[in-house]
């Protein structure tokens, strides 16, 4: 049953300020949604534009099922996930029923309608899905059918220079298949181009991402594939110039743990490498390193400069709690979200290297959702709470900074007053906002 919560009419008369500090402690969008929807004078707080601005959105993490599906915010935990009920749009393509494989800022998400086809990016705001190609173009004229591993873009997808970049593997995909990289600018044709082939395994791409104009992609040699893009004109779309090929020393080892994964990030315009290791195949993720990309100028064999690179491990995350997902890895300052400390954010992304699980029947896909959690201080916390089983349709994914998505079910707003004194006696009042939801959650 819907409960129904009637606001004294003393309360819809707080003063303006007042409200405006009840806004400032309310850091998760959802929950500002939920201030927004119960009264005017509580919603005209919430849009007005006299009120100092939060810092982004923190990501969440999505995680579904078929019809259900939640988003896990630690926001609203202090750093423990609180869950959030999450409406997830049915057109123009069936968002729950879709393998994600990404995500963007302002509400997009890569999706998979059929697992290995109908590959769209779809905002969540506007309902707006733009086809992806199903189909990488290849010399002679032929094509073949693709799937989307990971994705990342350049530029916002209403850019007319938006590129779309995309670890892939060609169909039929067979135990021995590697791997490729293609491109496709935006709004340009349906069919992808092929941007790299994997000949060896230690050459396959583990992540991509476009950093300072350039696109690199990481090999599991811990190398960097880079090319260039150039923008010819409109009839004759992009040139990628490349791949450049990057040493960067030899791939690490930590206590004999297994490398599980490697992703790229961004962050204070530096490139970082993190890695996560792990027992073996079946264990879960033990321990995280850090590592950020120098680049230092030496003489040549011809007298000439050559540029060295290598990748050289962190001691510390120097305040920045990272959020890592293929193609969508994210990068924010802890001190501009009170309650946080630095640490790498991850997901349980272990079906990335099981693309048979793609072709089974829904009732026997088994994307795992265990092996999430937070990495701070050399331990690893289970912050991403409760424990969700497997899903039929999608591996869970960090969602872009978009309240859109969550439901606000049966939600009592209630303020607290209290009293703080200040250092020189005077009497100083204030507020607290409390909010129970789903079913008695206290958050606050």
């Amino acid at each position: 049953m819907a409960i129904v919560c009637t606001l004294p009419r003393l309360w819809e008369e707080l003063p303006a300020d007042i409200l405006r500090h009840v806004f400032s402690r309310i850091a998760c969008r959802a929950d500002r949604k939920a201030m927004a929807g119960v009264c005017h004078a509580w919603r005209v707080t919430v849009k007005g534009g006299d009120r100092p601005p939060h810092p982004r959105q923190l990501p969440w993490l999505l995680r579904l099922n078929g019809g259900d599906a939640s988003v896990c915010c630690l926001v609203c935990g202090r750093g423990i996930g609180v869950l959030h009920a999450a409406h997830l749009p049915q057109q123009p393509v069936d968002a729950r029923h879709a393998r994600f494989f990404g995500s963007h800022d302002g509400g997009w998400a890569f999706l998979a309608s059929a697992q290995t086809s109908g590959h769209v990016l779809q905002n969540f705001r506007t309902n707006v899905a733009i086809p992806l190609p199903d189909f990488m173009a290849e010399q002679g004229g032929e094509s073949s059918p693709i799937v989307h591993l990971a994705a990342t873009l350049f530029h916002h997808p209403d850019h007319e220079c938006c590129l779309l970049a995309s670890v892939v593997k060609t169909c039929p995909i067979e135990a021995t298949s590697l791997r490729d990289v293609v491109y496709w600018r935006m709004h340009h044709g349906t069919v992808a181009s092929e941007l790299y082939r994997t000949e060896i395994e230690a050459m396959e791409p583990e992540d991509i991402i476009f950093h300072k104009g350039a696109l690199l992609a990481l090999t599991r040699q811990e190398n960097l594939l880079v090319w260039i893009s150039e923008f010819v004109d409109e009839e004759r779309g992009v040139t990628m110039h490349g791949p450049e090929h990057r040493a960067c020393g030899k791939s690490r080892i930590y206590n004999e743990l297994a490398v599980q994964s490697r992703y790229l990030v961004e962050s204070h315009n530096n490139l970082l490498m993190l890695v996560r290791y792990r027992k073996d195949h079946n264990a879960s993720t033990e321990e995280v390193k850090i590592f950020q990309m120098f680049e230092v100028q030496m003489p040549g064999e011809n007298g000439m400069p050559v540029t060295r690179y290598n990748w050289v491990e962190m001691s510390s995350l120097y305040g920045d709690m990272i959020f890592v997902g293929r193609g969508c890895s994210r990068s924010y300052e802890a001190a501009n979200y009170p309650g946080f400390e630095e640490g790498v954010y991850f997901l349980d992304d272990g079906s990335y290297y099981r693309e048979d699980i793609l072709f089974l029947e829904d009732a026997a896909r088994q994307y795992t959702s265990s092996d999430n959690g937070r990495w701070m201080n050399s331990r690893v916390d289970r912050c991403f709470l409760p424990e969700h089983g497997p899903s039929n349709y999608s591996p869970p994914v960090v969602t872009a900074e978009d309240g859109r998505v969550v439901k606000v079910v049966n939600v009592i707003v209630a303020l607290e007053a209290k009293v703080v004194t200040t250092e020189d006696g005077r009497a100083m009042h204030g507020t607290n906002l409390l909010m129970w939801n789903y079913g008695g959650k206290l958050t606050g």
